[in-house]
């Protein structure tokens, strides 16, 4: 049976001109949001993930949060995952994997062209047409519990083999254009390096263009429109950045552009942005260390915070949309929320 998150633990922001509108609203039922059931009780740190509709949680620390900050935790394979049905928002499977990413936890267990992938690397795009996969193998691990990538390994399906090798460093994440035509890839700083965004051709495989961005964090997460003309990217701890694909500079959200736009907050950012289907929000997952996670929703064609949403006084991990449902990760939890109703709520 669902569970209803009661509006005792639901705050709703709202941006007003001059500055912020905190609305509260109490004893009520909150039909918009709930709490998925049939996970382990407790705190965890979960992060939540979806590949062609299959969406998991993986426990990424084995049940150790330590509230106090105190304990240096460490990312230890294998995981505990869970498989639920974005339908009917239940646990339909839980077992134990080495991956941690959607793509790689679903090719583990189902037989695709790209499965064998899992044995050697953690994450990947691909090139259908093509018969091409970019994919990232962890070489180390930061101090955060992140992996740290070497570069990109450009794969042929057909014959297995390794075509090239874009030797990068350190690589936040990738992306690759609806087209094909090119590959979108994070670097993070390094000694005196800003970090920046990488743009390959990839029927050359030629460096076309370095896009760089003024910030100490990386980038963890980009998503491209469906029509490939806009990238959006979290940069960790800092705030948004979007790119306009068509000449591969920075959309001017805030000035200057080639800055992270934090929207106000001074909370920090978690790994994941999500996009709606009709792509005219975007989704952002706020915490501040291990507490007080947040939503904060994101109209694409105003360039502004419309509203916000709490759900749980932990840490929001990270946010993925299936369909017309945003599902929230927390410390407690895995939350999922109705995108229609919520923006109703405006």
């Amino acid at each position: 049976m669902r569970k209803y998150v009661s509006l005792f633990c639901v705050t709703l922001l709202v941006v007003v001109e001059a500055g912020w509108v905190v609305r509260q609203v109490m004893g009520q039922a909150v039909s918009i949001a709930r709490k998925i059931s049939g996970l382990p009780t407790g705190q965890h740190w979960w992060f939540v993930d979806a590949y062609q509709g299959r969406l998991f949680v993986v426990d990424l620390y084995g049940n150790k949060v330590d509230i106090t900050g105190k304990i240096k935790l460490e990312i230890t394979p294998p995981f505990y995952v869970a498989r639920i049905n974005p339908d009917t928002e239940q646990v339909v499977e839980e077992f134990t994997s080495r991956q941690r990413r959607a793509v790689a936890i679903s090719a583990e267990r189902e037989q695709r062209t790209d499965s064998w992938l899992a044995q050697d690397y953690d994450y990947w795009v691909l090139d259908s047409q093509c018969n091409t996969a970019y994919a990232l193998k962890p070489v180390q691990w930061n101090e955060w519990g992140e992996e740290r990538y070497s570069g990109v390994h450009v794969i042929d399906l057909q014959t297995r083999q390794l075509k090239k090798f874009l030797e990068i460093s350190p690589v936040g994440t990738l992306a690759l254009s609806p087209t094909g035509a090119k590959l979108y890839v994070s670097v993070g700083t390094k000694d005196d390096r800003l970090p920046e965004i990488k743009v390959f051709s990839t029927a050359t495989l030629g460096l076309i263009k370095t896009i760089t961005y003024y910030s100490d964090c990386p980038i963890w997460d980009m998503k491209l429109t469906g029509d490939g003309n806009r990238l959006f990217c979290c940069v960790y701890a800092r705030g948004l950045l979007v790119v306009d694909t068509m000449n591969d500079q920075f959309e001017l959200w805030k000035e200057p552009a080639n800055m992270p736009v934090n929207f106000g907050f001074s909370t920090d950012f978690s790994f994941s942005i999500a996009l709606t289907p009709d792509e005219k929000e975007v989704y952002m997952a706020l915490r501040e260390d291990r507490e007080k996670g947040r939503i904060a929703a994101i109209d694409i064609a105003q360039k502004k915070l419309v509203r916000m949403l709490q759900l749980s006084p932990t840490a929001c991990t990270s946010v993925v949309v299936v369909g017309d449902k945003l599902f929230a990760a927390y410390l407690d939890g895995v939350y999922v929320i109705d995108i229609p109703a919520w923006r109703q709520q405006q």
